[in-house]
């Protein structure tokens, strides 16, 4: 039941809105598949409903973008020269661009104790950041969360940035948009500015749990970002919610 709710409420709006998003269906017919999938096989492939759900809350929340007037969307358009793909592309009234990633941030719960432990050691942590968990409550559970979310944040906005080099996407009046989801459990909101701060000015906040560990993992992996990425977004909708109860298309960093 909730399934179908969810599939007649977005559809009813995609297709008011056709003549702007002609491939509605596809999006509709991957949030289907995710749910068949689980009703056959279980609720371990859970993640990909509630993958395809954002990705229908992002798409209704681009066509009814007031500043922007988008005239036409496409989801999962072709890349030029690139085998990969990006969620959505919007071309708004004024002739503006807009490539959209959604990527949906939910760690499963792990006990990774021993990696905080580790972490402690070798004083991955900003200096005056004091990071305090307990065993017995769940500690090494809510690190896994933490640390996990932080390292998609960069895994992800790294594998957006090849996107657009490797189409050759960067062009006058073209923006690109990171959009990360989530349920407001896994990770917040203040942890995701953190990360834009670092992402568009190079350096971390000195009060940033994360800073020396992100600096480890660049080095020790040779990355580098190229900071292509235009804005970054935060979505959040509770698992069972029909639509998110918050979204920030431009999240800053304070």
């Amino acid at each position: 039941m909730h399934a179908a709710e969810i599939r007649y409420s977005f559809e009813a709006k995609f297709h008011a809105a056709e003549d702007r998003f002609e491939c509605w269906k596809s999006l509709i017919n991957r949030f289907t598949y995710a749910v068949d999938k689980v009703l056959s096989h279980g609720l371990d492939f859970f993640a990909a409903v509630d993958e395809a759900q954002n990705e229908l809350c992002i798409a209704s929340e681009i066509l009814a973008s007031v500043d922007a007037h988008i005239v036409q969307l496409e989801y999962e358009p072709t890349l030029p020269g690139c085998a990969k793909s990006i969620d959505f592309r919007a071309v708004a009234a004024d002739g503006a661009v807009f490539y959209v990633d959604v990527k949906t941030i939910m760690p499963s719960l792990k006990d990774r104790w021993e990696q905080f432990e580790r972490a402690q050691k070798e004083q991955w942590f900003a200096k005056n950041a004091d990071v305090i968990l307990d065993k017995t409550g769940l500690g090494g559970e809510l690190w896994h969360l933490m640390f996990t979310a932080r390292g998609r944040m960069l895994e992800h906005s790294i594998e957006l940035e090849t996107k657009i080099s490797e189409a050759n996407l960067r062009a006058e009046n073209t923006h690109f948009v990171m959009a990360f989801c989530g349920e407001g459990f896994h990770w917040s909101y203040d942890e995701l500015e953190d990360f834009v701060s670092f992402y568009f000015s190079g350096r971390h906040r000195a009060d940033d749990l994360f800073s020396q560990a992100e600096l480890k993992y660049i080095a020790e992996k040779k990355l580098r970002l190229n900071r292509t990425i235009t804005k970054f977004a935060c979505m959040s909708r509770p698992q069972r919610a029909l639509r998110q109860t918050q979204i920030d298309w431009d999240v800053q960093a304070h």
